[in-house]
């Protein structure tokens, strides 16, 4: 040892700084945290907050078709430890590399190892399936979106309950991940969380590059374009006429006669028969005499049978109001009640409520028929 290099010398240290490698690309590490945050928002939107919250969550669901959009897109054109070629998918290594876990001897790969290249896999399906299924009932339960035109509800109900499972199938697959990345980075010792953050890693062997410019500028080329075709596409079917709900043209006789003692209700909320059976029986309307002229009579019974619930697909007509009820009150239907459970009675005893008959004390839209959840709003206490 040369006696002349002091204790503290950098010749002194025996272990040098360990060689990188280029692996992971920005845009693949800032797709990787967006789509982080992104989902964190779409799961609290689903999974805790109210319905009325919908907009924002539809919002991240837009976020998300485009964030995979661009990772599909990615993983054919991108770098090369981004393209679904590089991703070690052999059962035989997934097997060997789960066997290595299990003696706690993991070896360190340059890019995914199997385990981590099929959670990607499970991700992205669970990713895509919400995202699909989500637009599917967006259009079939919500009447928006880019498929409102070509989708009915009970299809968008259908997609609904696989878009749950999904979201569930999703949270089962987020948590094994997070628990893979704990195993790496705390038990493992392998800097995975560093790397997806500055794009390098200590590699075996000798160090590979993954190339810079070339490649970037041609998988944003061909992202941009898919991209532009999705979003115009989008927009000329969301322009589109919705299959299961239409505008309506209400008589200002039905709106003077009936609203004076009521809410005035969309025609969907009943069926045909019903209209008849209530507009035949106005002398004793739920204990009140009712009664209106003949030609007012038959004015309103028409625009309500004309209107019945059959000729709406959405989900109050097919839930609510196409459910026949002795009483004639869509607060007997059983989906009325299982909807508004939840709802404290002291909210309908409000003097800006007075009861569970009046819809648009909290449905803002309520007199359109639509019932989006987006146009909920509960009073909280009367205004003064």
């Amino acid at each position: 040892m040369d006696a002349r290099l002091p204790l503290n010398s950098p010749q002194m240290d025996t272990e040098q700084p360990a060689q990188t490698a280029r692996v992971w690309d920005l845009p693949l590490r800032l797709f990787h945290w967006v789509m982080a945050a992104v989902v964190v928002v779409a799961g609290v939107t689903g999974f805790l907050a109210p319905e009325w919250w919908l907009g924002l969550h539809v919002i991240a669901g837009y976020a998300l078709a485009t964030l995979l959009s661009f990772r599909l897109v990615w993983g054919f054109v991108g770098t090369r430890y981004s393209r679904f070629g590089s991703f070690p998918l052999a059962l035989g290594g997934l097997y060997e590399h789960l066997r290595s876990i299990v003696r706690t001897n993991p070896k360190t790969v340059i890019g995914h190892n199997p385990a981590g290249a099929w959670m990607i896999i499970i991700l992205l399906v669970a990713l895509v399936t919400l995202v699909v299924s989500g637009l599917i009932a967006l259009g079939g339960q919500e009447n928006h979106g880019p498929l409102a035109a070509a989708t009915g509800f009970l299809a968008g109900e259908m997609a609904g309950e696989i878009h749950q499972i999904a979201a569930w199938g999703l949270a089962a697959a987020v948590a094994v991940h997070l628990l893979g990345v704990f195993a790496e980075t705390r038990i493992f010792r392998h800097p995975v969380v560093a790397a997806m953050m500055i794009g390098r890693k200590a590699p075996p062997g000798s160090a590979v590059n993954v190339p810079r410019s070339a490649h970037t500028v041609r998988g944003a080329a061909w992202f941009m374009a898919i991209a532009g075709a999705l979003l115009v596409s989008g927009i000329t079917l969301a322009g589109l006429p919705s299959s299961g709900w239409r505008a309506l043209d209400t008589p200002a006789v039905y709106v003077s006669e009936c609203g004076d003692c009521h809410a005035v209700y969309h025609p969907s909320l009943r069926t045909g028969e019903a209209w008849r059976s209530m507009m035949n029986g106005l002398e004793n309307h739920y204990g009140e005499d009712a009664s209106l002229d003949e030609q007012t009579v038959s004015i309103i019974q028409a625009y309500l049978v004309d209107n019945h619930a059959g000729t709406f697909d959405t989900e109050a007509a097919q839930r609510i109001g196409r459910v026949e009820t002795p009483s004639l009150r869509m607060t007997d239907v059983a989906y009325w009640k299982s909807r508004h459970q939840g709802i404290a009675e002291s909210v309908f005893r409000l003097n800006s409520v007075g009861s569970k008959v009046n819809c648009t004390a909290c449905h803002t839209d309520a007199a359109s028929g639509r019932f989006d959840d987006v146009k909920i709003h509960l009073p909280e206490k009367d205004k003064p």
